[in-house]
């Protein structure tokens, strides 16, 4: 018999996040989740905790073809590049997976690659549970903060999904023994 999975997390209902959840923090950046569908069933997957915590400026999508329509005036895309920083950006979009997956979703959506590219600088991760690669890898929902913080300034605003964060980190980890 399949688990019982909460319909607004969409997380099993031992692990639901909607308790944590903090009221949706008001962002004017429109945000846009592309999420490769081998991701979604993830237990330690991070998009999800994102858009709910940015509801209703955020988006979660998933499949591996999008929509050119979502690259409109404004966008930029959250991904490492080259160049000088996206101006006016109204929407950003960020890819989730893994970086395999990021490439493939680039590489099936063509128009993705010609968006200006908003690059972080290298930061330390908060997501103990997933080992990064790399140095400055983040989870979605670290990237997606730190880029928002970038563009609109006022970080301490994030601070109550970020209390979220952490303690589903802690949680996370608890849970497996560490």
């Amino acid at each position: 018999m399949p688990r019982a999975v909460c319909p607004r997390c969409e997380r099993p209902a031992a692990t639901c996040l909607c308790a944590t959840l903090p009221p949706p923090v008001a962002v004017r950046t429109g945000l846009v989740v592309l999420q490769h569908p081998a991701e979604a069933g993830h237990a330690k997957n991070t998009a999800a905790f994102l858009t709910l915590g940015l509801s209703p400026a955020a988006r979660l999508l998933r499949g591996e073809v999008f929509d050119t329509a979502l690259a409109g005036p404004g966008t930029a895309l959250l991904y490492p590049g080259a160049g000088p920083p996206p101006a006016d950006v109204s929407r950003l979009i960020l890819l989730d997976g893994s970086w395999r997956q990021s490439r493939r979703l680039l590489a099936a959506n063509p128009w993705l690659a010609a968006l200006p590219r908003l690059s972080l600088p290298p930061q330390p991760s908060r997501y103990a549970i997933r080992r990064a690669h790399r140095p400055g890898q983040l989870s979605t929902l670290e990237a997606g903060l730190h880029a928002l913080a970038l563009l609109e300034g006022i970080p301490e605003r994030f601070d109550p999904l970020w209390a979220a964060f952490d303690e589903f980190v802690r949680a996370g980890l608890s849970r497996r023994g560490d």
